[in-house]
């Protein structure tokens, strides 16, 4: 069964796109704010583009002079964040009116960097999974809030960062990091999808749609309307990749 996700826990999953009207999302904000945690707000509609997304984050979160507007600085000062307030406080980071980075084409990118901040943040695990003692464990997560498309939506695109599991349960999407490389996140039961959701190519192509539609449910455990939004996602990708080639 799948694990509940939680803002408040240092566990995964990082990251969790859901409904704004989700009850789970009042619930576990209030939560973090009763234990003294932090809740930012972002503005997707201002993440256009890498260089967009980099100068909200360092304009919200009031990140040092010295950041390096790339994703590798984005990781490093999320993990180092001693923005104004916060101290050693618990953060959830939530990006309201995510719906225009269901077009972008760093989405997979973006999901799997803000995953490995949080990677970082709760657990202070280093590359071989050793507890690294120099880090205050701080929870941290990242929930990413559509006001019209659904959740499912995003499954293909944050399902091609670098790493990136993904699973859907409750309506909601659920990203992690892979036990592989990033150990200690994860209880082994859930069932997590890695990786780009290829698995249906050939049935896409083909124009088997109702096998394409039954593989995404077998491997997802999603619900049909939920496989949908994820084959209209999966297809025009490899529209482009055909057009492209």
């Amino acid at each position: 069964m799948m694990t509940k996700p939680t803002l408040t826990e240092h566990r995964s999953p990082w990251v969790v796109f859901t409904s704004p009207a989700d009850p789970w999302l009042e619930s576990e904000t209030a939560a973090l704010v009763q234990r003294n945690g932090l809740v930012l707000r972002l503005d997707g509609r201002e993440m256009r583009d890498p260089a967009s997304v980099f100068r909200t984050f360092a304009r919200e979160l009031s990140f040092p002079g010295y950041f390096g507007h790339n994703w590798d600085a984005l990781v490093d000062c999320l993990h180092d964040w001693h923005g104004p307030g916060h101290g050693s406080q618990d953060l959830a980071i939530l990006i309201e009116h995510a719906d225009d980075l269901l077009k972008s084409d760093f989405l997979g990118l973006f999901v799997s960097v803000l995953a490995q901040a949080a990677w970082n943040c709760n657990l202070r695990l280093d590359s071989d999974g050793e507890l690294n003692e120099c880090r205050q464990r701080i929870a941290q997560h990242f929930v990413f809030l559509p006001d019209r498309a659904a959740p499912a939506a995003f499954t293909e695109k944050a399902a091609r960062g670098m790493d990136v599991a993904v699973a859907l349960a409750d309506g909601r999407l659920l990203a992690t990091l892979t036990d592989v490389d990033w150990p200690g996140g994860d209880p082994a039961s859930v069932p997590w999808t890695a990786g780009p959701l290829s698995f249906a190519d050939k049935e896409i192509t083909s124009g088997t749609t109702i096998k394409a539609i039954q593989l995404f449910r077998d491997h997802l455990g999603c619900s049909i309307h939920e496989a949908l939004d994820i084959l209209q996602s999966r297809s025009e990708h490899l529209r482009r990749e055909q057009s492209n080639g």
